[in-house]
């Protein structure tokens, strides 16, 4: 009598997966490092109350850099999760660079500026590669059945 078995195979992780790791990592830092300049300025410009649109000011500076510090923290949980090969960690990193496409694409359009170009290279290098047998095995998105 036989019996089909389906079981997820994995493998180790893939070098590119570690370079969008590292560098989302480096993205990740520069991000809460830069969002935690505001944090402390943002306050401080909100302390002159004699002029109202200074403290609007402030309070829009605090707010840019509680959204960095909070971009930057994101960065390093999901790039841990794609070390750890997470499969939501490969599904957000989809989302984010079929979301910055679109805004390069804009971009593009809108300014007319080439570099833009290299922003959808980029990103269309990383969907690409999420997609190839050897990222999905990785991340346990690739089904082998045998028969036993």
């Amino acid at each position: 009598m036989q019996r089909k078995i389906s079981y997820y195979v994995t493998q180790h992780r893939p070098t590119g997966i570690t370079i969008i790791s590292v560098l989302m990592i480096i993205g990740g830092l520069i991000l809460l490092f830069t969002g935690i300049t505001p944090l402390f300025i943002g306050p401080l410009i909100s302390i002159d109350t004699s002029d109202s649109s200074t403290s609007a000011l402030g309070l829009l500076i605090t707010i840019g850099g509680l959204a960095l510090v909070a971009l930057g923290i994101a960065s390093l949980i999901v790039s841990w999760g794609l070390l750890k090969g997470k499969r939501w960690a490969r599904t957000i990193t989809l989302i984010i660079s079929f979301i910055a496409i679109i805004f390069a694409v804009i971009s593009l359009v809108s300014s007319g500026d080439l570099v833009h170009v290299i922003a959808v290279i980029i990103y269309g290098v990383i969907i690409y590669y999420m997609f190839t047998d050897k990222v999905k095995l990785f991340f346990g998105r690739v089904k082998e059945s045998t028969t036993t």
